[in-house]
């Protein structure tokens, strides 16, 4: 694995990107010997810089698949049998919200998000891979003292969310922030859009998929936003935490290149692209 904490030259790079929330995650095989009650034993070992506890309903498992038929008929509710108890999801945060852990008994994932006024920085993936790493081999040494075992990871996501201010007045519609927005009239009051894309390996295998949604939005001030959100989800080549992270920066490096090839230059302009 290439070294994680050292950012790729050739990656276009923003002074001031629109980022609002970067999430890292991975989905792993039920530890054999963690049952809930252990919880509060998982929070310990990070409660030091996250000492608050918020409790949620669990995400359910998710995997990428390929080769299937496209479903074009509506999505059917989903309904399963369930054996034992159910195990909620819990958000252990830093005092002030801006960094916070999501701890399920299949999943762990970190969130950096802006926060208050906004002037909270990003700490850049670097920094934050270099803590989830920490974070995961700390949750694989509790759960091997449970029972002699490494995380079996299956499936990695990240998330990057943009909130892109604009005004409606002032510029020259949406097309002026994102390259594949195009309305032949005046901009629509409201839009939703997304698509998907197959990412392929250096074989041409199909390794993942690149989500990425756009939508108009609105601040808590009332201002309105294009909120693009981009994806990638899959499952790393090896069950271990090392596979994991090389997916992951790789996946990084997919969405930071598609984010400047889907938006402008005159955005790259005001977001001060350097690279």
């Amino acid at each position: 694995m290439t070294d994680a904490l050292a950012r790729p030259k050739h990656l276009p790079d923003f002074m001031a990107p629109p980022l609002n929330e970067v999430v890292i995650g991975v989905q792993f095989a039920a530890p054999q010997g963690y049952q809930q009650i252990r919880a509060g034993e998982v929070w310990s070992l990070f409660k030091q810089r996250y000492p608050q506890v918020q409790e949620l309903p669990p995400l359910p498992p998710a995997f990428e698949t390929f080769g299937l038929p496209h479903q074009h008929s509506p999505m059917l509710p989903q309904f399963s049998l369930r054996t034992g108890g159910t195990h909620d999801r819990f958000w252990f945060l830093r005092p002030d919200g801006d960094e916070l852990i999501q701890f399920q008994q299949d999943r762990l994932m970190h969130n950096w998000r802006k926060v208050g006024d906004g002037s909270n920085g990003y700490p850049r993936y670097e920094s934050m891979i270099g803590e989830f790493k920490n974070e995961l081999t700390e949750l694989q040494s509790y759960m091997n003292s449970l029972v002699p075992q490494a995380l079996s990871i299956n499936q990695c996501e990240i998330s990057y969310i943009n909130h892109i201010r604009f005004d409606r007045e002032d510029d020259n519609g949406f097309s002026a922030w994102l390259r594949f927005l195009n309305f032949s009239k005046d901009s629509p009051d409201d839009f939703v859009m997304n698509f998907r894309e197959v990412i392929k390996d250096s074989s041409a295998r199909p390794m993942g998929r690149l989500y990425v949604e756009a939508a108009l939005g609105y601040l808590p001030s009332g201002n309105e936003i294009i909120a693009l959100s981009l994806t990638v989800k899959g499952a790393p080549l090896g069950t271990d935490i090392e596979s994991a992270l090389e997916f992951l920066s790789n996946g990084r490096e997919v969405i930071v290149q598609r984010f400047a090839e889907l938006t402008t230059d005159q955005a790259h302009k005001k977001w001060e692209r350097v690279n």
